[in-house]
């Protein structure tokens, strides 16, 4: 799988800080219990949350 956007891509086009993506990325990982991006989405992947 390739590597996702850099936190400031998405921050740029949302016109929101890096923080906050990092912020809400976090949360996510919590909510799904994760710890990072490769692992989010094979879980949501699993949970049906996301095609792929």
């Amino acid at each position: 799988m390739p590597p996702g956007p850099l936190p400031a891509d998405p921050a740029a086009g949302l016109f929101i800080s890096q923080v906050t993506v990092k912020t809400h990325l976090n949360h996510v990982f919590q909510k799904l219990g994760v710890g990072n991006r490769t692992e989010a989405v094979t879980v949501a992947r699993s949970l049906h949350l996301i095609r792929g």
